[in-house]
């Protein structure tokens, strides 16, 4: 049924959400590119769904008591403004257009050179304002829904508050974890009532699960990798990641 090549890739993304939830925020947005070249339109954002979830589950379980709620309470206002924009978006549209990647792409370039411009002039931690919050909101919730393409936007949010490595590692657990469960319904829905194309079909759950082993894999070494990394390198590395993948969305390909 799948091809030697689509495993490898897909261990290749598999690899990349486990340690995105356990160690290095942002490597998850490198596997979009890559379950691309075996799936299509919305089954990219379906066959990743179940691998995120299950990194989502570990990430919960292990960071899940660093948490910041308060931090993340504000957004979720602006969270379902940005997932009834994506609903809008996949309705009308069907599948992600090549302009939202290029859009999302510059728009997380801004976020980390904003970042790193504050981190150089060792700027104070930013206090949460009211059009942060809600362009952070916003812009998460549109992002996860369509692209499952948030963590640099929330990663970089997380770092100009100046976050520890656990508390960003353990907000970001249970900000995903719900978030990506209430995807569930939504896709379901939307796949059923509007033309497009499916989210979930038999054979991309079975990928799924069969490269999740992968994902617990990556997760575990991810674990032990936060244990000894310093703040900083923490930092660095995040931003880093981020602005990669905000050129693998503007370039394509």
């Amino acid at each position: 049924m799948f091809t030697t090549s689509s495993l490898l890739i897909g261990a290749w993304a598999a690899a990349m959400i486990g340690l995105s939830k356990s160690a290095f925020p942002g490597t998850g947005l490198l596997a979009i590119p890559l379950l691309a070249e075996v799936f299509v339109g919305r089954g990219i954002a379906g066959a990743m769904l179940p691998m995120l979830l299950v990194a989502d589950i570990l990430a919960v379980r292990w960071y899940g008591q660093n948490a910041r709620f308060d931090i993340v309470r504000p957004l979720l206002g602006p969270l379902a403004v940005g997932y009834l924009l994506g609903t809008i978006f996949f309705v009308v549209v069907g599948s992600a257009a090549r302009s939202l990647e290029i859009s999302l792409g510059v728009i997380i370039a801004v976020l980390v050179i904003v970042q790193i411009y504050r981190m150089l002039r060792q700027a104070p931690p930013s206090k949460p304002q009211a059009m942060t919050i809600a362009f952070t909101g916003v812009m998460g919730g549109f992002t996860t829904f369509v692209a499952n393409a948030a963590g640099p936007v929330l990663n970089t949010y997380f770092l100009a508050l100046r976050l520890p490595k656990d508390e960003v590692i353990g907000t970001s657990a249970w900000f995903f974890f719900a978030v990506n469960a209430s995807k569930i319904p939504i896709y379901l829905a939307i796949m059923t009532f509007a033309p497009g194309g499916a989210f979930f079909t038999m054979e991309s759950l079975l990928y799924s699960a069969i490269l999740s082993p992968i994902v617990v894999v990556a997760a575990l070494i991810g674990r032990r990798l936060l244990t000894i990394i310093s703040q900083r390198l923490f930092n660095g590395l995040v931003l880093l990641l981020s602005g990669i993948a905000a050129l693998k969305l503007v370039v394509g390909g």
